[in-house]
Parts: structure tokens; C-alpha cells; sequence
């Protein structure tokens, strides 16, 4: 789901002419969006501007932070990515899967931490983007905490478009990217770390070098924004998106929205005489994954709605030609809202 639509305010901002990273206007955008960005996650905690997806967070909460075992909630294709990342990082990973549209239960994460005391850390996947499921974070957030453990958390898809109270719920590392919620291009990894990790990566081995906590901290720290090329014109989107946010009403004003758009998506789906996938009540607020009718393929709707100008999505993983999706991220007005559920009951009658 995405790249999505960019706001025509966020292209404006990127295409101006380039200046050197380590010149003075630099610094300053980089510094006003990192406090723009803990402002808008309601932390303290340094907030690091990675030149990469969601994904290069992802690697470096696993390489900077655990030694030997995690655990890996699991709820689709980007959780069982999460696993993935550590296996191949030589990590052992605990995983609780639970069967697919159905959201991770505290008591089911408390069970199997119980089981395994020596795992250090614990992956949640907040908003799955593959089956269209919202996992309840702060109770699970709650669980690993009472267990002593740290814990990462995957918001590629909801960081912007839900309250996500970094300080508050103890998360020591909540990561996005700028093509989802922001409504910015991709090419920028967006992510807070505690001083709990900050302190583990100080004395970790083997952690590898672009990705080093400890590294982007010292030069954030010292005035020199980022240890190597950031992409400044995503970064500079990013920062006309936040201002954008808050001159408009601000981040709950941004979060209402998506509530109204999803909520009038869902509504259009219902009348269609459709059904989400996932279990009543954990569904998505940015992205609707839906199961398409009987003896009908997914992938056939998605391909029919882009032909007449939507971009839906198709559904992702084993549930590719079962379901298909609609996201709400980035730049979408409600009367394109209205255009794409017409076209798709034109075509479902067809």
C-alpha cells in the first residue's frame, strides 16, 4: 500500500535546487523537523532521519539492541518480515502468530514471555498494512514492559494517521516512513530511540556501521545533523507536511481526518454489500483490506479499478487473491472518496 499521493504542498517544498548538508540551511531544516517530529510523537527521545525505508529501522532495532533471542508478534506479511530480519541477523526469534486478520491479545503475549524470559526484546507490528489490522498497542506495550523487555514497534503505517504516545507507552523504538501517513515520496526512514537502546547500542558488537545508533546520535548531537547524505528534499517535504498538520489544527485534527475518510470508506464497502477481513473492531484506520466477493479474484477488481483511473491495492501475501485493499493515506480528498466507491460498484455489477 504506497507509495501514496503526495499533498501538492510537500512536492512544491522538494523541488527546490539542492545546498550542501553541512551548510547552515541544513542544519536548520533538519533540526526544526526532528523537533517537529518528537513533538508530534510526544517524546523526548532522539529522533533519527535515516536515508532508507521503515525497513533500515527495522534492521537496526535488531542489530543495535538485541544480543541473542526477541520475540516477533506476527499478523501478516510485514510481521513475519520483522522475524525475518532478525533471523537473518543470527538472532533466535520467538514468534506469536496468530491465525491471519485476527490482532496479537496481550494474554497471549504475556504467556509467551512467561515461556521465555531470556528474550530480550519484543517486535509489534501496530498497524498491519497486509490485512488492513491494528493491533492494540498500548496494552501490548504494557505486557513487554512488565516483563522488563524493550520494545520496537513498526508504525510504517499508522505513525500519522493514529495517536502513537511514544513517551508515555515506554516504546524504546517506533519507526515509519515518509510514503505513507505524511504524505511525502519515499526515501526517508523515520524513527525514535530511547536512551535504553541508545545505551545497548553502546556496547553492541557486530552492529555494522550505517545503521549505528551511536553513530547518528554523536553527529546529531554535535550540530552535524546526519553521519552521512540525508535526502534532504524528502526531508524537506516531511517538514512541510508537519507544518501543514499544524497549521490546520494540528495532529488531532490529522488524526480526526483519517477517522472520517476511513470511516467513510468503510461505509461505501458495507453498502456494496462487502466485508473487512479482519476482526471486527481491530480494523485499520488508514488502510481497509477487504474480501472480495465469492468466485471473484482480488487482484481482477484492483486491475479494473486502475482502469478506470483508481489506485486501489491488491491484497498482499497468501491473502492476495482472496481480499483487495483501499488505502486512505497521503493526499485524498473526500470527493475522491466518493468518485472510487462509485467506479467500484460499476465495477462489482459488471
Amino acid at each position: 500500500m504506497g507509495p501514496v499521493a503526495c499533498y501538492p504542498e510537500v512536492l512544491e517544498a522538494m523541488s527546490h535546487q539542492m545546498y550542501s548538508h553541512r551548510s547552515k540551511e541544513y542544519f536548520a531544516l533538519h533540526y526544526d523537523t526532528v523537533r517537529l517530529l518528537q513533538d508530534f510523537l510526544s517524546t523526548k527521545n532522539e529522533v533519527f532521519l535515516f536515508s532508507s525505508t521503515g525497513s533500515g529501522f527495522m534492521e537496526a532495532s535488531v542489530r543495535n539492541c538485541v544480543r541473542k533471542k526477541m520475540v516477533c508478534c506476527i499478523n501478516g506479511s510485514f510481521g513475519e518480515r520483522f522475524a525475518e530480519v532478525g533471523e537473518a541477523n543470527g538472532r533466535i526469534v520467538e514468534k506469536l502468530a496468530p491465525p491471519l486478520g485476527e490482532p496479537t491479545m496481550p494474554a497471549e503475549l504475556d504467556e509467551l514471555l512467561t515461556k521465555h524470559p531470556d528474550a530480550e526484546a519484543v517486535a509489534i507490528t501496530h498497524n498491519e498494512t497486509s490485512v488492513g489490522l491494528i493491533n492494540p498497542l498500548k496494552e501490548l506495550v504494557g505486557v513487554a514492559k512488565k516483563h522488563g523487555k524493550l520494545v520496537f514497534v513498526d508504525a510504517v503505517s499508522s505513525m500519522g494517521g493514529t495517536e502513537i504516545n511514544v513517551e508515555e507507552l515506554g516504546i524504546d523504538v517506533c519507526f515509519s516512513s515518509s510514503q505513507k501517513c505524511f504524505g511525502v515520496p519515499p526515501g526517508l526512514g523515520i524513527g525514535s530511540v530511547s536512551q535504553e537502546a541508545l545505551d545497548l547500542s553502546a556496547t553492541a558488537s557486530n552492529k555494522g556501521w550505517y545503521f549505528d545508533f551511536k553513530v547518528w546520535e554523536e553527529d546529531q548531537k554535535k550540530g552535524h545533523g546526519t553521519p552521512v547524505t540525508p535526502a534532504i528534499p524528502q526531508i524537506n517535504g516531511l517538514n512541510t507536511a508537519l507544518k501543514m498538520i499544524e497549521a490546520k489544527g494540528g495532529k488531532r485534527w490529522y488524526f480526526n481526518l483519517y477517522k472520517e475518510r476511513n470511516q467513510k470508506i468503510r461505509n461505501g464497502i458495507e453498502k456494496h454489500g462487502l466485508s473487512p477481513f479482519p476482526r471486527k473492531g481491530y480494523e485499520s484506520p488508514t488502510v481497509n483490506c477487504i474480501n472480495a466477493p465469492a468466485g471473484v479474484d482480488g487482484s481482477t477488481i484492483y486491475e479494473k479499478m486502475r482502469g478506470k483511473g483508481f489506485e486501489l491495492a491488491q491484497g498482499y501475501g497468501s491473502v492476495k487473491k482472496r481480499t483487495f485493499r483501499i488505502g486512505n493515506m497521503g493526499y485524498v480528498e473526500m470527493k475522491d472518496i466518493d468518485l472510487m466507491l462509485e467506479a467500484l460498484g460499476d465495477v462489482l455489477s459488471s
